[in-house]
């Protein structure tokens, strides 16, 4: 079933900007989006059709995926952009999230796995304990208010933990990925936070320091904040797009585990 559904995931949407930037994803360290100039056609996004993740969100903001119907090759597509490796665009392209897909009959037809195409939603990202998950940096866990949407005091508390009012580094993440636990412990009797949860939350937040960080290694606070509050991407303020693997995220998600590893299998619960 899940080899079925995978294999329909490929209509040319985006294909575009994977022939476009293909150059580009596989060039230098860090660069500039090729065709950068296709990402100001930015448009806010939809309050009834958007996911918990703010990247996911930005790019459909700026039209690398669209909003439904959002295939497997729309996915990588944006990711191979993004300079994010085969291996790390598998958990993002696996069961865990094609079993979100749906089929849209076609006007006048009955919905058939042959003939309709299993296609996702943004909003159906949202589904608590597939990818969204509890204590999240940047939303409220599902039991306690809006898991989707951004809560702007969490991303205030997160800020304040800034040592000079610029950057947020390494240490602010893994401090603040410890708090939200905590929080939720505290305040969420239905708290879920198993083997599953515990490395899409620290994988999440290696991502985000991976995807953002600047020369220094640290995100610089204006450009965390136009991802957070407008789903944009700060190519405006000066973001540089730097390549991401898998690698790379288990030992930074480790790391901000305290140092305690997680294995390569991880990744495989998602596939």
């Amino acid at each position: 079933m899940i080899s079925h559904l995978s294999s329909s995931l490929f209509p040319d949407y985006g294909k575009r900007f994977h022939k476009a930037n293909r150059g580009a994803a596989r060039g230098c360290a860090h660069s500039t989006p090729g065709n950068a100039d296709q990402f100001t056609n930015w448009t806010a996004s939809d309050a009834t059709n958007v996911s918990p993740c703010p990247f996911v969100n930005a790019f459909a903001n700026h039209g690398l995926i669209p909003r439904t119907g959002i295939t497997v090759e729309n996915i990588k597509s944006a990711l191979t952009i993004f300079q994010v490796d085969e291996a790390l665009q598998k958990l993002f392209t696996g069961a865990a999230v094609t079993a979100l897909a749906s089929s849209v009959p076609q006007e006048g037809k009955e919905a058939t796995t042959e003939e309709t195409p299993k296609t996702l939603t943004l909003s159906a990202l949202s589904q608590h304990n597939a990818m969204e998950h509890d204590a999240s940096l940047s939303r409220q866990d599902a039991a306690l208010g809006d898991s989707v949407k951004l809560d702007p005091a969490l991303l205030e508390q997160l800020v304040a933990l800034s040592a000079d009012g610029q950057y947020i580094t390494k240490a602010h993440i893994g401090h603040f990925r410890a708090i939200r636990e905590e929080q939720s412990k505290a305040k969420n009797e239905a708290f879920v936070f198993d083997a599953k949860q515990q490395f899409l939350a620290y994988a999440e937040a290696a991502l985000l320091l991976l995807a953002l960080r600047d020369s220094t290694g640290n995100i610089k606070i204006d450009w965390l904040k136009l991802v957070f509050e407008q789903e944009k991407l700060p190519l405006e303020l000066g973001w540089e797009v730097r390549p991401i693997t898998a690698d790379e995220v288990l030992a930074l998600a480790s790391e901000l585990r305290g140092g305690e590893p997680f294995d390569k299998a991880a990744f495989e619960q998602f596939y």
